[in-house]
C-alpha cells in the first residue's frame, strides 16, 4: 500500500471555493470573450432577424393561396 502522508489533507475550515481559484476565470474569459460578442451581434442584426422570419411567415401563410 501506498504512503499517502505526504499528500494535503484537506482542511475542514478552509472553503471549498480556494481550491478552484482558475474555474472563476475560464467563466470569465468565456463571458467576455465569446458570449458578449455573440449577443452584441444578435442586437445589431435583430431588426433584420425579426424582419426576414416576419417575411418568411407571410409566405409561408400566402403560400396556399397563391
Amino acid at each position: 500500500m501506498r504512503n499517502l502522508k505526504h499528500l494535503p489533507q484537506p482542511n475542514p475550515c478552509r472553503p471549498r471555493v480556494a481550491l478552484r481559484r482558475g474555474a472563476a476565470t475560464l467563466d470569465f474569459v468565456l463571458v467576455l470573450g465569446m458570449l458578449l460578442p455573440i449577443a452584441g451581434l444578435c442586437v445589431y442584426l435583430g431588426g433584420t432577424i425579426i424582419k426576414l422570419a416576419y417575411e418568411m411567415i407571410c409566405v409561408l401563410v400566402s403560400w396556399p393561396f397563391m
